[in-house]
């Protein structure tokens, strides 16, 4: 481990110290001589690719330290002056002559600005120009957004901006398969996009009712060349793999203007679809299981009648099965004694499913549009499963064998549609919004099940015995959700506008189960484990919203005041619930620019938490006889205050930045599980803590800058974590629940602290890496049993190397190592390493056929064994896993006019 660690870093010192040039100069106003400080100083290649960037000093002069020898294009600008340019050939160390800049109010003629600018600031808009960073030929979306400052892109393509997950990637405003967003990132081709942007959107719901309820979510906007809005490009790729391992994917898609047709199709035995990457050295590569999986998918988009009405439809049908076998060791702890339970599971489970997404957007005239949502799905499912636990008390009493086997089969079908129609009234910002929203879920399942339960004889309390259940359960589930909104919106001034709406929404569904058993010679339902369920609501909503917007300050302060009338009944059980209360919902959210670089965001949100219908029943259908489910009718509602501060600030030019996001929030009152536990039975229900709060706080800081003369991306981070929460339990040695054993409050506390760094270079040319690693420190406490209390110290990184070598030739390897501290239940740590390879050739003149060979976990030593710690339970579970495999592929990027400008 220690030869391979000292190798990569030699390797990456060596690759960031090959240029030792240097060139300087002095920016000057030409009239009189004068510095002009902080003028932008841009290096770009041949290609007009941004390579490296600075600013003037307070005397006008700028440097470069160690950059790579080569031709370059010098860029200088400064506002309101001309825009200077120049080539310049180094090879050694050059000093250019003072460059002197004519303000353009000076200037006869007009000034013509061709110049690219790399990274721009439009309001709360961060734009990138996409062709000022190299990427290698046939690169995708994804290759590219690992190359701009501040963004980064995970192995299974989970994208971040500045600190913040990405929820949404858009292309030219629009989703590309809307079902898997990740598709675009990976098969949009790279040298396609002009720019990309990255903001903060409001929540969907906001956005078609017009109410901003303080939810933002980072979006990236992916806007194409116009050239690139005309054209046919894609990719197939296939894999055979050792252990019998295959797999296949197609995506192809057609631009034409408005149109954009995309298809996508995936088979494989690796694991769930994924967009395609199965066998990415990027990500964890394990094979779960013995799974199967299918997959087809298409999406039309494309705007009519003028561009007045935008159509965007997405259907996926999708086959995935699994066969799984799954070993646990759980230990839940009580006052003075602990229960350890050890089982094994198998189990075996498919489905088929239809998805169906679109979306229709008219422009009805200037003043009205309309937002149409058709959505449906529908699904079948069959399950086989098989289990066996065993219970010991503290560690080596046997208490209880169980068995179980169930098999169902089971039909699902659901179906939404979402209309929003917007109206302005007048030229002052008055204007009308009207939202109708329905819901329909129905699903059907037949299941058989077989449970078995011995008994050890521990005392003269529990005998010796065996329990059986052998049943037909029959599930029917209908829910129909229909809500409907009135909104008006106005301006009150050009800094302040308002809006009141008007909600209404119903909910009636239904849950029936079943339950015959088979050992009943009459047929009869079992009525313990059946249930005949009907829930009716009705809510009636009046929504308030105030926005304040300057230049510099946004704030804005919503309300949505609730009068709820629910019922709920139970035929099998004579259970009939009703209610009918008042709820309120207050959220504050505030945005102070402090300047063009930096930015202060705060929120305050206050809710609360009502009890559900499933924690108010008082008897509720068994599922096996060693568990039994109970509600408390007496339960009150827990008081939400949430507030969050978060600090932003970036350097375009110096390329750094800084995210600090804090938040916490206090649960007043709160809703906790409530156990009562014996060798026999488990009984749960729900209390409220009456007089305590539960909280949880975080705060996270992540650093981010340029170094080695800009050629590697540093990034810093650190954060602290803290949880405070409690749950009621007591062990009765007869199980029964009117057992006048005490309730213990068990008091959980979780602190956590972790800090880490990472860096990495990709310019597609000798060798691209990213290494990171990371500390995290675990605090645990919980008042039941204080020996039991632990800190202990987890810690690992990874790093991802590769080389561009000679003839097209490739060669690429992932490491990941990692190590968990141990506890006081589980004594020994758990290390974690394992190494992934590949190598690689692009083959044919255009580059676009690559042949590879992959191997994974090539010394066979991936841990199986994972570790969970919840509030007064630890496991350890190890399951059927794949780690160890080499495939073979080939993979086609074709592309037909795409990009390609019509010089006709």
């Amino acid at each position: 481990m220690k030869s391979v660690f000292f190798t990569i870093v030699g390797l990456l010192l060596w690759s960031v110290s090959i240029a030792q040039i240097n060139l300087n100069g002095k920016i000057l106003d030409k009239s009189d001589n004068t510095p002009l400080t902080n003028a932008t100083v841009v290096l770009l290649n041949q290609d007009s690719i941004l390579k490296y960037h600075t600013r003037a000093n307070e005397n006008g002069a700028f440097e470069f330290n160690k950059i790579k020898p080569d031709d370059y294009l010098l860029v200088i600008s400064y506002p309101k002056f001309e825009l200077h340019s120049e080539k310049i050939q180094l090879k050694a160390n050059t000093k250019v002559n003072d460059i002197l800049l004519s303000s353009q109010a000076n200037l006869i003629e007009e000034v013509v600005v061709t110049g690219k600018i790399p990274i721009r600031i439009k309001g709360d808009t961060i734009e990138y120009d996409a062709g000022s960073f190299e990427t290698e030929k046939n690169a995708k979306l994804e290759d590219l957004l690992r190359r701009l400052p501040g963004l980064t892109v995970s192995g299974d393509g989970s994208v971040t901006a500045h600190g913040k997950s990405v929820s949404k990637v858009l292309i030219d405003g629009e989703e590309f398969f809307g079902y898997d967003p990740k598709i675009a990132i990976r098969n949009v081709r790279a040298d396609a996009v002009d720019k990309v942007q990255v903001y903060e959107r409001k929540s969907e719901e906001a956005e078609l009712t017009g109410i901003d309820d303080g939810q933002r979510f980072q979006t990236v906007n992916v806007v194409l060349k116009e050239e690139a809005r005309v054209g046919i490009f894609g990719n197939v790729e296939a894999n055979l793999g050792t252990e019998e391992l295959y797999t296949a994917n197609l995506f192809a898609a057609k631009f034409n203007r408005t149109e954009r047709i995309g298809i996508t199709a995936n088979t494989n035995n690796m694991g769930a679809n994924s967009g395609g990457r199965e066998g990415s050295l990027r990500m964890n590569s394990q094979i779960t299981g013995e799974p199967q999986n299918t997959s087809i998918g298409a999406n039309y988009d494309n705007q009519f009648f003028k561009r007045k009405l935008n159509v965007n439809a997405n259907y996926n049908f999708s086959d995935a099965s699994n066969r799984n076998e799954r070993q646990s060791n759980r230990i839940e702890i009580f006052p003075d004694i602990t229960q350890q339970t050890n089982s094994k599971t198998d189990n075996e489970n498919s489905s088929q499913g239809h998805n169906f997404r679109s979306e229709f957007k008219l422009r009805i005239d200037s003043t009205s549009n309309m937002e149409l949502q058709v959505n449906g799905n529908q699904s079948k499912t069959n399950s086989l499963s098989s289990s066996e636990n065993y219970l010991f008390r503290n560690e080596t009493l046997a208490v209880r064998d169980f068995a179980s086997s169930n098999s169902s089969i089971g039909d699902n079908l659901s179906n939404e549609i979402r209309l929003n129609y917007r109206k302005r009234l007048n030229k002052n910002g008055l204007s009308l919004n009207i939202h109708l929203n329905n819901n329909f879920e129905e699903s059907d399942q037949e299941s058989m099940v077989y449970q078995k339960t011995y008994f050890h004889k521990i005392d003269t309390m529990v005998s010796d015995r065996t329990t059986i259940v052998d049943q037909n359960r029959f599930t029917d589930s209908r829910s129909n959700r229909f809500s409907t909104q009135l909104q008006i919106n106005n301006r009150i001034n050009q800094k302040m506008n308002y809006s009141i709406g008007y909600n209404f929404s119903m909910n009636d569904s239904k849950n029936k189960v079943d339950a015959f058993n088979n050992n009943d010679s009459g047929n009869s339902i079992d009525e313990e484990y059946s249930q005949n369920l009907i829930n009716e609501s009705r809510n009636q909503t009046i929504i308030t919203n105030l926005n304040y917007n300057t230049e510099k300050l946004n704030f804005s302060i919503s309300n949505r005041t609730n009068y709820r009338n629910q019922a709920l009944n139970d035929s099998y059980r004579d259970i009939d619930l009703s209610r009918d209360f008042w709820d309120n919902d207050l959220n504050l959210s505030s945005n102070y620019k402090i300047s063009n670089r930096k930015n202060l965001n705060a929120s305050y949100q206050n809710n609360f938490d009502i009890p559900s219908f499933s924690q108010l029943q008082r008897l509720q259908p068994q599922t096996s006889p060693i568990f039994v489910q109970l509600g408390n009718p007496n339960l009150k509602r827990a008081v939400n205050n949430n507030f969050r501060l978060d600090y932003s600030t970036l350097s375009l030019l110096k390329g750094t930045s800084w995210n600090l996001n804090s938040a916490i929030g206090f649960k007043s009152n709160p809703i906790v599980n409530k156990r009562t536990v014996s060798d026999t039975l488990t009984t749960s229900t729900y209390v409220n803590v009456t007089g305590k709060s539960s909280w949880n706080a975080n705060l996270n800081s992540n650093y981010s800058k340029p170094i080695f003369d800009r050629k590697v991306q540093l990034n810093l981070f650190t954060g602290a974590n803290y949880n405070n929460g409690f749950t009621y339990t007591r062990y009765s040695k007869d199980g029964s629940y009117t057992d006048q054993a005490q309730y213990e409050l068990n008091n959980t506390q979780n602190a956590s602290l972790h800090t880490g760094f990472s860096f990495n270079e990709q310019d597609s040319k000798g060798l691209d890496y990213d290494f990171n690693w990371r500390i995290n420190v675990n605090n645990q406490r919980n008042s039941l049993q204080a020996d039991l209390n632990y800190t202990n110290l987890s810690t690992g990184g990874s790093t991802y190397l590769r080389y561009f070598l000679p003839k097209q030739f490739n060669f690429t390897t992932q490491i990941n190592y990692n190590i968990e501290g141990p506890t006081k239940l589980y004594k020994q740590s758990i290390q974690q390493f394992y190494t992934n390879l590949e190598f690689s050739k692009k083959l044919l003149k255009n580059q676009s056929l690559v042949a590879s060979i992959k191997a994974f976990d090539i010394f066979k030593t991936y841990n199986t064994t994972n570790r969970n710690v919840s509030e007064t339970e630890f496991s350890e579970s190890t399951q059927l896993m794949l780690t160890r495999y080499v495939l073979f592929g080939l993979k086609w990027d074709f592309n037909k006019n795409l990009g390609k400008k019509n010089n006709g």
